[in-house]
This record gives C-alpha cells, sequence and structure tokens, in this order.
C-alpha cells in the first residue's frame, strides 16, 4: 500500500513539474520572445508605426497560443455541428416528370 501512495504522490509532483514548465514557457519563453521581436523591428526601421504593428501581431500570436485548448475545443463543436443547434433533417421533393402537351419532345 506505501509502494501505491509513493507512486501517486510521484505522478502528482510530475504532472506540477509538467503544468509549472508549461506555464515558464508560456509567460517566459514567448514573452521574451514578444519584447525581443518589438525591439528588433524598432532597431532595424526607427518606427513607431512599425513596432506598434509589430506589437500588434504579436499579442494575437500570443493570445492564440495561450488560448489555444479553447479555440481547439470551439473548432471541434463547429466541426461536428456546424448549425449550431439540432441540426434538422433534410428535405427531399420528389417531383414527377411531365410530359409535353403535344406530345413530341423537347
Amino acid at each position: 500500500m506505501n509502494e501505491l501512495m509513493q507512486m501517486a504522490g510521484a505522478i502528482s509532483d510530475a504532472n506540477s513539474l509538467v503544468s509549472q514548465l508549461k506555464n515558464f514557457f508560456l509567460v517566459g519563453v514567448l514573452g521574451l520572445m514578444y519584447v525581443v521581436s518589438i525591439a528588433f523591428v524598432w532597431g532595424q526601421t526607427k518606427s513607431v508605426l512599425k513596432a506598434g504593428v509589430a506589437a500588434i501581431g504579436g499579442a494575437v500570436v500570443l493570445a492564440v497560443v495561450v488560448n489555444m485548448t479553447v479555440l481547439r475545443d470551439k473548432i471541434g463543436e463547429d466541426i461536428k455541428n456546424p448549425s449550431g443547434g439540432t441540426a434538422a433533417p433534410a428535405a427531399a421533393r420528389v417531383v414527377d416528370h411531365i410530359d409535353p402537351l403535344d406530345g413530341g419532345r423537347r
């Protein structure tokens, strides 16, 4: 029983470490890349407009990466059910062929 509890503790510790590493990379590395990219654009161009565009673009990329699981789940729901609600049954209309009045061909 004691070995089982130790294994459960080790698994919990490993999960905690993975979660901390994920947060470190999301906040630390991506944040550093964001700041470095803006500084690089500013250093190359000396343009406030281009640095602002780099900041906005980087913020969009950061938002997508941070919210990736939410976007993945939302897109998966849309693929499974594109209409958003319960799907209505498809309706088909059968039309009989009608011959011309004069009996000739069209």
